[in-house]
């Protein structure tokens, strides 16, 4: 048996910690508004419905409704979201 511990390594920590999270606004974002690195981010743990590899297609999209501060998007939330 070796030595050692199982664990991920340092450099694979931001990958699984993206893996895990799910879209969540960053503050308030109005119906019309487009969503931006500015108002969307990614959060854990990813209990939302839109996974964190889906972060990039929102960016410029519209946002059909409004949208409190630290909620989970929903797919009914941006016009033409599709996974």
């Amino acid at each position: 048996e070796r030595g050692g511990t199982k664990g991920p390594l340092k450099e694979e920590i931001p990958t699984i910690n993206f893996a895990f999270a799910t879209v969540v606004s960053i503050k308030d974002i109005n119906k019309g508004e487009l969503f931006s690195e500015e108002n969307i981010w990614v959060k854990r743990p990813g209990s939302g419905s839109i996974l964190a590899e889906h972060f990039e297609t929102i960016l410029g999209k519209e946002a059909l409704s409004d949208i409190s501060r630290d909620s989970h998007l929903e797919p009914r939330h941006i016009k033409d979201f599709s996974t």
